[in-house]
């Protein structure tokens, strides 16, 4: 099968390489593995000139306000009808997007479309957007995905929002989680992982890995962790990433004196993330209770790191993960229940190491982006009919 991804996507905290393109490039060499052909249209980040697997396109953007989403879908519509002519696609798959580009140039090649929406096609914030702008974003989601073949949603919260609000049949709706690459996010030694990034062997690190944006609550968990400092004095805080909320957070940790006990490591290549999980003790997702429809995608390479996670009970994480997950689920937005979980398992290794087994196994079992792809191509190729008998052997 060959496929077409198109997915834009901008940080204005870090625009030359940002991190929320990890499920695409993960999901395109997976399918690359399988023996399918892929071609990627990225922006033309650091991260599109990666050595690949699969084929990759960059697209140039126009870093201006307004004008750099529409030179992607401008450029990378004209890069699409030009690589048809070397290698027509079988399926255009692209990350939902304010621009149909992607519907259209399937429209054009007369192939199926299938959009992947990661959370609400038209979010509510930002709050100062005028009105004209957001009906006008939320017919074009209404307009796109009714005619898209079909889509694939992250969690079943969203499945059955883009049902009631834009009308979409649930038949064409799958949902497929994010996962996780079982091989590259694997058990790994504690103390050897500390030593060799420099850390102090004998701590207890509880850790986090993700952009630093509101919604991840780690303003919960500074202050969940001066709580587990006053029982736990060697417990230190391992914050790998980077994001809006940085200065805030540094000026609160300062504020409440637990500045010292922090290790800000900043953001770090995705080659580079196993390590940094095989230095934590506990792993935390303390998301708001707001948080939103999405996969939490770190939750997946925790777990198949070996390592025990504490995550907020929101609804895309409790609708995922089961009681054998080896996830201890707490009540969002508060640090005390926070701070107690995390000190339980500290305090425990042994429990530790049994739900570390467990996440590895379920994450194996169900969210190995091996697993994860066959369930797409089985979706895709069953009414479409694109599934080529040379690939059968994946089915």
């Amino acid at each position: 099968m060959t496929w077409f991804f198109f997915c834009y996507w901008y940080e204005p905290d870090a625009p030359h390489d940002p991190v929320g393109l990890v499920r695409i490039w993960r999901l395109a060499e997976a399918l690359s593995n399988v023996g399918d052909r892929v071609t990627i249209f990225p922006p033309r980040y650091r991260s599109a000139f990666a050595q690949r697997v699969c084929t990759v396109i960059p697209i140039r953007l126009i870093h201006l306000p307004l004008i750099r989403p529409l030179s992607y879908a401008l450029l990378s519509f004209v890069r699409g009808l030009m690589q048809a002519l070397v290698a027509r696609p079988d399926i255009v798959y692209y990350r939902w997007m304010d621009s149909p580009h992607a519907l259209i140039l399937a429209k054009l090649l007369r192939v199926p479309c299938v959009c992947e929406v990661n959370g609400e096609p038209v979010p509510q914030w930002p709050v100062n957007q005028r009105r004209f702008v957001h009906e006008f974003k939320h017919l074009l989601a209404q307009l796109a995905l009714k005619r898209c073949d079909r889509i694939v949603v992250l969690t079943e919260g969203l499945r059955a929002l883009l049902q009631e609000r834009y009308g979409v049949s649930l038949e064409r709706i799958v949902v497929l989680p994010s996962g996780t690459d079982v091989e590259r996010f694997a058990a790994r030694d504690a103390v050897a992982s500390r030593l060799e990034l420099g850390l102090l062997p004998n701590r207890s690190y509880v850790g986090f890995v993700g952009s630093f944006y509101r919604y991840q609550g780690l303003a919960c968990l500074l202050d969940a962790m001066m709580l587990v400092k006053r029982v736990c004095p060697s417990a230190e805080l391992l914050l790998v990433g980077d994001g809006e909320a940085t200065e805030e957070l540094k000026q609160q940790a300062k504020g409440i004196g637990f500045d010292c006990s922090i290790t800000w490591v900043g953001r770090v290549p995705y080659w580079e993330v196993p390590t940094w999980i095989g230095a934590m003790s506990v792993c935390v997702a303390p998301f708001h209770r707001d948080r939103g429809e999405t996969s939490p995608v770190k939750l997946f390479d925790y777990l198949a790191c070996h390592r025990p996670v504490v995550a907020s009970a929101i609804s895309s994480v409790v609708s995922t993960f089961t009681a054998d997950s080896g996830v201890q689920l707490v009540q969002p937005d508060d640090p005390r229940p926070l701070a107690d979980a995390i000190l339980a398992l500290l305090n425990d290794p042994g429990r530790c190491a049994r739900l570390g087994k467990q996440g590895r196994q379920f994450v194996e079992e169900r969210f190995s982006w091996t697993a994860i792809v066959e369930q797409l191509r089985q979706w895709v190729g069953k009414d479409l009919g694109v599934i080529r008998h040379a690939h059968s052997h994946v089915l």
